[in-house]
């Protein structure tokens, strides 16, 4: 197993950033495609929904890859809420918005969260196929 973190910016254009870091984490790797849209999932929500999105907020970007498997996660500052599913129909293309978790469970074995000292630490497990 390997482990890697990398703080960012809450700012948008670090979620790009944080793509950036997944990538030349797992470079050639079979996950590596599935991991970066997660990264850019839980980022996004991180700075939409949560106090790293305020001014001088920050967040930070956690990968753990495993032979089968590669968790990630990404920590926030905090929120008055926990992330929940939003609406039946992630396709209803007439939403705006709300499709973010939707992915992440659509793309991973499990995903959950779990409070820490700074804020939240929402993660996915993502494993390869059989």
């Amino acid at each position: 197993m390997a482990r890697w973190s990398r703080l960012f910016d809450g700012k948008p254009e670090s979620v790009g950033l944080a793509r950036k870091f997944a990538r030349l984490v797992l470079v050639d790797h079979v996950l590596a495609d599935t991991v970066e849209l997660v990264v850019s999932e839980l980022a996004t929500n991180a700075l939409e929904h949560t106090s790293s999105g305020d001014l001088d907020g920050l967040f930070v970007v956690q990968l753990e890859v495993f032979p089968d498997r590669v968790e990630v996660a990404v920590i926030d500052m905090g929120a008055d809420s926990r992330p929940v599913l939003v609406g039946d129909d992630p396709a209803n293309v007439t939403a705006l918005s709300g499709r973010g978790l939707h992915i992440v469970r659509a793309l991973s074995k499990e995903w959950g969260c779990e409070r820490v000292r700074v804020g939240l630490r929402v993660w996915a497990d993502i494993a390869c196929e059989a």
